[in-house]
């Protein structure tokens, strides 16, 4: 038991759920004092010593004691942060909302690997009351206000400001779908600038943001607006380029959010964008002038790249970003969207570069990003040991992979090494999977009879990947909370196993003759396959309600419910196909690689564009 002295009660209660997962054995006696910024740790048997500069520092220094007293009786121990805001980013606009109780565990989780921020990326998952269809009522699972106002009350006990983001230009397309704001419709996801309806609708979305919240932060999104003023807009007020549309946009949100009393930060992309003869974002040929500096209004600029694994590259755009405001924040990303399991090695790559050259030019301001687009389909806790990976950095200057698995495993209180095989359900380089292939995603939705990645996938030898990846699964241990999350992706690996199967079996019908022998094997084989998709459906359920609610699941149900029934459409398509009623046709259509997205050694996907040639809705 340790005895934490010199807290408050609700410093001590605070620090108790953060060490509650790697608490020692031992009784100890912890004497914590507030000091100057930075963490010093001493244990001398059953005594022990921690000062701290901030709230966010006596959580993590709390982590840290604790597990570092698991295994040690006498140690010292001093950190110093390298940044001043170490801050990540929680989209739960893209179908899966996490709970508030889901939440609560990241902030926890957060607080113990020295997190000062979390900032909420909301788009329409917020109540404005003037505004009934924003977030469609409960249909989109929004947050009201009290449970946003509980969020912020709650990161505040461990020294996590939680700060919303939300969009004030584009990817709003889940608001302007409704009929109710056609008035502020530019096009199907950018407002109308200028008009007087957007105004109204901005101040009612910044105060209905802001209003749940302790901090004056807030991100105003601002990003890829790319259709910019080439909607409505055109035809109402003919051609304006899109650098003076957006400056018009932010001049007046700036405008808003200081009546506010907030202060604004935005992505920086689009001014690279539009000020680029070639329309790049990031083009390294853009500079700005002092005179383009000082026409901005007073907003923070976020960089966010997480694609490059080369330092020189963050150094040069952060040269960049200084040109156009001092105040400058870098995105890097974990790597948990658009796939079944999050891209680990190009996590690592290129945080290692991006905090590294933003060390280097003196920027002060970090924020990891978990993304959750097509769907939703990595679950938060995926995330754990990409935001360890991030928060290592904030403390030590030369990070390698395995003081990362050593800081995981002391500071979060279970092994690193099933978080490391998420990697191998896509990467099959051996070294860095650099251009995303999601190799998993691409067999479990490929269509048994299409097969438009067969070419792309035999490359590869599934098979023998994925038999190595069930039996190291197999020998992997988690906290109790994370075991939902181990039997989904158990049953994730035999799916895929199991599914490039019956893709092989099914394809070479169309070289046989027609025997029942030939039919039974096929048929066996997309049974077996039907039975693994049941099975981690299933799975998938559970492990989703235990972190999500359940708005959004129904995304995950048509597209695994649409592979159960294609693989009965299959087997009945079989049987024809004995009886002489059916050729199979598909099976012999000429073989092409997939030319979308086939950069890399396989390729990559969204489920749109794997499942199915036709448009799943027109």
């Amino acid at each position: 038991m340790i005895t934490w002295q010199g807290l408050t009660t609700e410093q001590v209660q605070s620090v108790q759920a953060v060490c509650a997962a790697i608490m020692p054995t031992s009784d100890l006696s912890v004497e914590c004092q507030h000091a100057t910024t930075g963490i010093h740790i001493q244990r001398n048997g059953d005594q022990a010593r921690l000062t701290y500069g901030s709230m966010a520092e006596l959580m993590h220094g709390a982590a840290l004691l604790c597990g570092r007293a698991r295994k040690a009786t006498q140690f010292d121990i001093r950190q110093q942060p390298r940044f001043e805001v170490l801050a990540a980013m929680l989209d739960v606009a893209r179908n899966g909302v996490p709970t508030v109780a889901m939440i609560k565990q990241i902030i926890r989780r957060l607080a113990s690997m020295g997190y000062n921020e979390l900032w909420l990326y909301l788009e329409d998952l917020f109540e404005i009351p003037e505004a009934p269809y924003f977030g469609r009522g409960r249909g989109r699972g929004r947050y009201q206000q009290t449970e946003l106002h509980e969020i912020a009350l709650y990161g505040d006990r461990f020294g996590v400001t939680i700060v919303p983001a939300v969009q004030t230009l584009a990817h709003l397309h889940n608001a302007l779908k409704w009929d109710a704001h056609a008035a502020v419709k530019d096009t199907d996801d950018t407002l109308l600038v200028g008009a007087p309806a957007t105004k109204d609708f901005l101040t009612n979305l910044l105060r209905a943001a802001s209003a749940p919240f302790t901090t004056n932060k807030i991100h105003v999104g601002m990003d890829e607006a790319y259709q910019l003023g080439r909607g409505r807009y055109l035809d109402q007020n003919g051609f304006t380029d899109q650098e003076t549309l957006i400056l018009q946009q932010l001049q007046l949100v700036v405008s808003l959010t200081q009546k506010l009393g907030l202060k604004a930060y935005m992505w920086s992309d689009l001014w690279f964008t539009f000020a680029s003869s070639k329309h790049e974002m990031y083009d390294p040929d853009v500079h700005f002038d002092p005179a383009f500096k000082a026409s901005l209004p007073p907003v923070g600029q976020v960089y966010w790249d997480y694609y490059h694994e080369d330092e020189q590259t963050y150094r040069e755009r952060f040269t960049q970003h200084f040109e156009l405001s001092d105040n400058v924040a870098f995105a890097g990303g974990i790597w948990t969207w658009s796939a079944l399991a999050p891209n680990q090695s190009k996590m690592l790559a290129t945080i290692d570069a991006g905090l590294k050259a933003a060390k280097a030019s003196g920027v002060q301001q970090v924020v990891a990003t978990m993304w959750f687009d097509d769907g939703a389909e990595v679950p938060f806790s995926a995330a754990w040991y990409g935001l360890q990976a991030f928060a290592t950095y904030q403390y030590y200057e030369d990070v390698t992979p395995a003081m990362i698995d050593t800081e995981y495993a002391m500071i979060q209180g279970e092994n690193a090494t099933f978080y490391r095989l998420l990697d191998q359900f896509d990467n099959f380089t051996s070294k860095v999977n650099v251009d995303a292939d999601n190799v998993s995603k691409l067999i479990l939705y490929e269509d048994l009879m299409l097969q438009r990645y067969r070419s792309n996938l035999a490359v590869i030898d599934v098979e023998a990947h994925y038999l190595d990846l069930m039996t190291k699964l197999d020998q992997v241990h988690v906290h109790q909370e994370n075991q939902l999350m181990v039997t989904f992706y158990k049953q994730l690996a035999r799916t895929v196993l199991v599914k490039q199967r019956a893709l092989k079996v099914v394809v070479a019908l169309a070289d046989s003759d027609v025997t029942k022998l030939r039919a039974d094997s096929a048929r066996a084989a997309v049974t077996s396959c039907q039975h693994a998709l049941e099975q981690l459906l299933r799975d998938f359920r559970a492990l989703w309600q235990q972190q999500r609610r359940g708005n959004g699941f129904e995304v995950i149900d048509v597209r695994l419910g649409g592979q159960i029934a294609r693989c009965e459409t299959v087997t009945w398509r079989i049987d024809e196909w004995l009886a002489g009623r059916d050729d199979l046709a598909e099976l012999r259509e000429p073989l092409l690689p997939m030319d979308k997205r086939n950069n890399g050694l396989v390729g990559h996907g969204l489920y749109k564009e794997i499942v199915s040639a036709c448009e799943l809705s027109f």
